[in-house]
């Protein structure tokens, strides 16, 4: 089982605005079976990570998934645990009108191992 992540993200306010308030994430499932996907979310508290983000879901053999969560934090990391090598992971982050940042676009490629 592959397991991503995207390493601890900067965030922090710029101008009164964050980077990002939200982060899109599309799984897309390119094995000829079902498989299961798990994300989860953390923030950085000072020194400690705190998972604010555990969501287990099945994917259907060809299907794709979005994903929208709030990313309200001075730093943030996303990791993915995926049942099967030939999905895809992209993330994006968004600002407040909603428009990619460029800050946070990673694929599965640009993803690190765990």
């Amino acid at each position: 089982m592959p397991y991503f992540t995207t390493g601890l993200l900067d965030n922090k306010t710029v101008a009164g605005n964050r980077p990002s308030s939200t982060l899109l994430v599309e799984i897309f499932n390119e094995d000829i079976s079902t498989v299961a996907i798990q994300i989860e979310g953390f923030l950085q508290n000072g020194t400690t990570k705190v998972k604010y983000i555990d969501e287990f879901f099945a994917l259907t053999a060809g299907s794709v998934s979005q994903r929208n969560y709030y990313t309200p934090f001075d730093a943030f990391e996303f990791q993915f645990f995926v049942s099967s090598q030939a999905v895809n992971v992209f993330v994006w982050g968004k600002d407040l009108s909603g428009k990619d940042t460029s800050a946070y676009q990673v694929d599965t490629v640009e993803l690190n191992l765990i």
